[in-house]
């Protein structure tokens, strides 16, 4: 199993993501933010794939977002948790608890569901903000996503370093 020795990133990267997550959690001003991320983000997104001939990859992010929609799912949330999985996960790997190491997706799903969990809670109290349920469910869904894919990269990356081993003994 591959593990991360230094974690002199990770842990202040993840701690500044949180902070991230709770401010857009408890900001007023979100919608601008969904407007900069479709309009900005997503267009030159769009751009820069259909300049690579990488078509196929725009099909598969519209595909997966139109799927995220017709679930009920929020793919703003989807997408943000996303991102906070992937750095739980390499922040448990990078720990030197040998149980936290082994179970690195497990302890990051749940850590980061307890945490949308109580930015949902946290939603309550604010007059301009709403707490929902499809919400920490998107959020859910975000954190096992990430989890499936960084374990997936995590054993092609291994088996591609395991052939090459092989052909240097070779």
């Amino acid at each position: 199993m591959l593990r991360v020795k230094k974690s002199r990133i990770i842990v202040p990267a993840t701690i500044l993501y949180a902070i991230f997550v709770f401010y857009l959690s408890v900001s007023s001003n979100v919608g601008n933010l969904k407007h900069l991320i479709d309009d900005t983000l997503g267009a030159a997104t769009i751009e820069i794939l259909t300049a690579a001939h990488l078509s196929i990859i725009l099909k598969f992010l519209v595909g997966s977002i139109h799927f995220i929609e017709r679930q009920s799912l929020d793919p703003a949330h989807v997408g943000i948790y996303f991102g906070l999985g992937v750095l739980l996960y390499f922040l448990f790997l990078s720990s030197r608890n040998k149980t936290l190491v082994k179970y690195s997706a497990a302890f990051a799903v749940l850590t980061g569901t307890t945490y949308g969990i109580l930015n949902e809670f946290f939603q309550t109290f604010l007059p301009y903000r709403t707490a929902s349920v499809e919400d920490a469910f998107s959020n859910l869904f975000g954190l096992v996503l990430a989890q499936i894919c960084v374990i997936i990269f995590v054993l092609a990356l291994s088996a591609i370093q395991g052939k090459t081993v092989e052909e240097e003994v070779d």
